[in-house]
């Protein structure tokens, strides 16, 4: 990617695609730190809190849930978290559950396995070694069940082994768990068959897992680096709501014996379940990252005059784009109804750049940005049904302060209600509210 701010409407698309920021060359250029907007305090950032977390951790180990709404910059701010942890030494695992894994069937089984795979991998990348016995321990537990070897060696062949030379040792061991994270991602029979299999010898797993662990922290210790693993998940948090239940809930206690510093992302709507405060027996204090408010509640109304988060969008988009690619009432208007959700911000000034562009126009104005904002309007009040109406309606009448209930989770789930400040603090989603009074569903 070629680094550098967008000066004409034809680099919007560039600029502003939704990809997390991975690089230290894009986080340099494009990143800004909106830790106050979020939160309201400047000493809560989610990144530099975690790094000294790291420091001090010396004897104890950290599993803790990374909790926030799709497209809010949570990958972004753990690609940070990834460059910051290495900086210090630590060997730092980082896995794309919604790229190497298939994120709409997860079972927690292949969360295990991924584990695996990626201490492996960094192990044979640091130039750690893995003994011989370990090595054959792990090709044995899927080569002696007839069934594993032959539906990874079937299915996987052709996208992992088409162009591998045979290989010995540790890098032997990352081709085969290479095949089995392709069957788990691509092959919905043989998955059934791998989690069949692997489930009732899931303790065999943990154990080579665990070994795994021994052997790297052994080394690092000797090398004088940070001695305990450090493995972040980012995209549990896009799974099916049923699925993170049965991973967090009721198989978090096999992440628990790990010994290593686990950071996961988690679906938002389900931290507001009973089932929450079950989870965190496995994964205490979890961490939020929340919208940037555009409006801030306090004592039952919005604060007067309230600027800050309006600034905080308005630098973000100067750090990609020069300013005078919009009209100031274009670039109002998409930071106003697009509730401080980068996600829907950045798709919205493309959309908006497109339409611009079709009218041989220099710059963005107010007519494009209002047909760019009425395409996502349509889109987000096309996911609910009459049946929400009336807690949205709570919502907009001041009961920002949501308590669990299955109508904020999927409310939450869809975008229809955006989470401010990490404190259960809850709004409507500004083109949610804009339909819902235009077409008298509110009063």
């Amino acid at each position: 990617m070629l680094y550098s701010r967008a000066g004409r409407l034809s680099e919007i698309q560039d600029v502003f695609n939704p990809n997390p920021l991975e690089d230290m060359g894009e986080i340099e250029l494009y990143y800004q730190d909106v830790t106050e907007a979020r939160t309201g305090d400047v000493y809560s950032g989610f990144v530099e809190k975690m790094e000294l977390l790291l420091e001090d951790s010396h004897n104890s180990l950290i599993h803790k849930l990374f909790v926030g709404h799709a497209g809010v910059g949570k990958t972004t701010e753990l690609y940070r978290l990834k460059h910051g942890a290495q900086e210090k030494g630590f060997l730092t695992c980082f896995g794309r559950c919604d790229i190497d894994l298939d994120s709409g069937d997860i079972e927690y089984t292949d969360v295990l396995l991924y584990i695996l795979d990626l201490l492996v991998l960094q192990a044979r990348d640091n130039d750690l070694k893995i003994s011989d016995n370990l090595i054959k321990n792990i090709e044995n537990y899927w080569n002696t069940d007839t069934e594993l070897s032959t539906t990874i060696s079937l299915q996987a062949e052709a996208e992992i082994e088409a162009s591998a030379q045979a290989e010995a040792g540790i890098g032997k061991v990352v081709k085969l768990l290479a095949r089995v994270r392709a069957v788990l991602k691509n092959s919905a029979e043989s998955k059934r068959v791998i989690r069949t299999r692997v489930e009732p010898r899931s303790s065999e797993l943990i154990g080579q897992i665990k070994e795994v662990i021994g052997e790297i922290r052994s080394q690092l210790s000797k090398s004088g680096r940070p001695d305990i693993p450090f493995v972040i998940l980012d995209g549990l948090d896009k799974i099916p709501l049923e699925q993170a239940r049965k991973i967090f809930k009721e198989n978090g206690s096999r992440f628990q014996s790990l010994q290593i510093h686990l950071l996961v992302t988690f679906p938002i709507s389900l931290s507001y379940t009973p089932e929450y405060k079950d989870i965190q027996i496995w994964f205490p204090n979890p961490a939020k990252l929340p919208m940037i408010k555009l409006r801030d509640w306090r004592n039952g109304a919005y604060t007067p005059n309230y600027t800050e988060g309006k600034e905080t969008l308005k630098n973000i988009v100067k750090k990609r784009a020069d300013l005078s690619l919009f009209t100031e009432e274009a670039l109002e208007e998409l930071i106003t109804y697009t509730g401080g959700y980068l996600r829907d911000l950045f798709r919205c000034i493309c959309d908006a750049a497109l339409r611009a562009r079709l009218r041989k126009s220099a710059r963005i104005e107010l007519s494009d940005a209002v047909k760019a904002l009425e395409v996502l309007e349509s889109d987000l009040n096309g996911r609910y049904g009459d049946e929400l109406i009336g807690k949205m309606e709570e919502i907009y009448r001041g009961g920002k302060y949501v308590s669990s209930s299955e109508e904020i989770t999927t409310l939450l789930q869809i975008g229809a209600v955006l989470e401010y400040n990490g404190t259960r603090w809850c709004d409507l989603h500004p083109l949610v509210e804009k339909w819902l009074i235009r077409n008298r569903r509110i009063s």
